[in-house]
């Protein structure tokens, strides 16, 4: 998933209002700086993206975690309260978590909260937002204003009238309607491409004018760059993996060969160079097995069916 962490890291690093708005569930929210996280000792995982914010009566931590699926390792209410109290000793401030989920059915069985214990013994209540994209009403979201959020609006639902391709249409028009520079619009419909291609086929991104825009954006050279990389290092594995195998057959026939001849030289001592050449010359197994029967029993060369 290292081309997802990537694009979502810089679309919402470059524009995170409209990604925090939603997030908080407020618009009366100013997005600051945001955080590096390399230095903290619980272990991040890539999505994560963090920032200062302002609130109206209060500064404060925004952690936003991005799921393609449900988390496999540990359960997602333990992981965020893991990654919301190490924030918090690290910046003394209050944080805010959400985990966006983009594909069904990831997030059906998150609910948002990890309590344990009561007042009398002790424990925990720590709450966090579960937004599942993908139920999201995405006319809602379909503003060229709110650039955070374009590259997700083809995962959103579709009004009742659209069909799916209709509204990825729609949604790739509204992205290059966008008031930002080649680079940046070629970006966002890359990353619109991106992220839609894990709900709809790739194919409905795909028309001549709108990969040329792609081509202006500097990810879309380092996506292609990498799925290059990665074919030549799966063709040299493969080429191994072969290799070995190729090798292990060829020593099997060779270890054949060798023991026709061992054979008929202790039965004959020596063999004549135009029967080691037919010999050497075998490349079927199942041939040298017969040979092989007919050097034990044979009581001369000539009785070898070479």
């Amino acid at each position: 998933m290292a081309n997802f962490d990537e694009l979502f890291k810089h679309v919402t690093g470059e524009y995170p209002y409209a990604l925090a708005a939603l997030a908080l569930k407020t618009p009366e929210v100013e997005v600051g700086d945001r955080l590096n996280t390399e230095h903290i000792t619980v272990r991040m995982h890539h999505s994560d993206i963090t920032f200062h914010i302002e609130l109206p009566d209060e500064a404060a931590i925004l952690h936003i975690e991005a799921q393609t699926d449900d988390s496999r390792h540990r359960p997602m209410p333990l992981r965020m309260l893991a990654y919301s109290s190490v924030l918090s000793l690290e910046h003394e401030k209050p944080v805010y978590s959400v985990v966006l989920y983009f594909r069904p059915p990831a997030g059906q069985q998150d609910p948002g909260v990890y309590r344990y214990g009561n007042r009398e013994q002790g424990g925990v209540e720590f709450w966090y937002n579960v937004i599942r994209v993908y139920e999201l009403e995405g006319e809602a979201f379909l503003d060229p204003e709110a650039l955070g959020l374009l590259p997700f609006t083809a995962l959103m639902k579709p009004p009742a009238d659209l069909t799916a391709e209709a509204w990825i249409q729609r949604c790739v028009r509204t992205t290059q309607q966008a008031s930002v520079d080649k680079q940046t619009r070629g970006t966002l419909l890359f990353a619109l491409s991106l992220f839609g291609s894990l709900v709809h086929p790739l194919a409905l991104f795909q028309n001549p004018i709108t990969e040329a825009i792609m081509q202006e954006s500097p990810f879309y050279e380092h996506v292609l760059q990498q799925g290059i990389e990665q074919g030549v290092e799966q063709g040299v594995e493969q080429g191994i993996e072969q290799g070995k195998a190729q090798g292990k057959a060829e020593g099997i026939v060779e270890g054949k060969r060798e023991a026709v001849l061992l054979f008929l030289r202790l039965q004959f001592q020596d063999i004549p160079e135009p029967i080691t050449q037919r010999i050497a010359a075998i490349e079927n197994v199942s041939d040298l097995d017969a040979l092989l029967e007919q050097a034990m029993t044979a009581e001369s060369l000539d009785d070898l069916q070479i």
